[in-house]
């Protein structure tokens, strides 16, 4: 008989990535509605994620919720782009649909320190991440201050939503909403 495998702790040192993390807004309803649609969408979307999005961004699946998904990137800009690359790709998911019926995505990102082992990923920043998202509206994709200064170049994409206590944290924390890259014009567009 082959010996259980010993508890693992962690796989190696704390590494440092961009958390992002996302759900689907009133998904409870959307399931009690069409258990088996929601489902079959759900996956739909999920599998064009890990093999469209996240190899054009660098990024990987730590893990899917059934309505959410929590990802990691290298490069604070990749994961912004990918944020709003996977809210577009909810909104091609939705084409034809009525709005009760609508898979709405919700966004949070912070750059996080995190210990993973063979079940998922541990971290204070890693709950910061995931408690973002209750700041977050449908369509919106928000931010910590701590990635905000690493996207120093997109600062013209940020709003400022002020502090905010989060459940379960001690700290209030800054939180930015990021505008979609087309929302942003550098002055008057000239007419041809």
């Amino acid at each position: 008989m082959e010996s259980p495998r010993p508890y693992v702790t962690h796989t190696g040192e704390q590494r440092t990535r961009v958390i992002v993390v996302l759900d689907v807004v009133e998904s409870v309803r959307l399931m009690e509605r069409d258990e088996q649609g929601f489902i079959r969408r759900w996956q739909a979307f999920a599998r064009e994620v890990r093999d469209g999005a996240m190899p054009a961004f660098s990024g990987r699946i730590h893990k899917s919720t059934g309505d959410g998904l929590m990802l990691e990137f290298a490069d604070a800009s990749d994961a912004i782009e990918a944020a709003f690359e996977l809210l577009r790709l909810a909104d091609i998911g939705n084409e034809g649909r009525a709005p009760h019926e609508r898979i709405e995505l919700r966004i949070a990102a912070h750059v996080a320190r995190f210990v993973e082992d063979e079940f998922d990923i541990y971290g204070c920043g890693v709950n910061l991440a995931a408690r973002l998202l209750g700041v977050a509206r449908p369509g919106e994709v928000c931010i910590s201050a701590a990635l905000r200064d690493l996207l120093e170049n997109d600062a013209a994409r940020m709003e400022d939503t002020g502090t905010h206590r989060l459940r379960h944290l001690s700290e209030p924390v800054q939180v930015y909403r990021v505008t979609p890259p087309a929302a942003v014009t550098n002055g008057p567009v000239a007419c041809a």
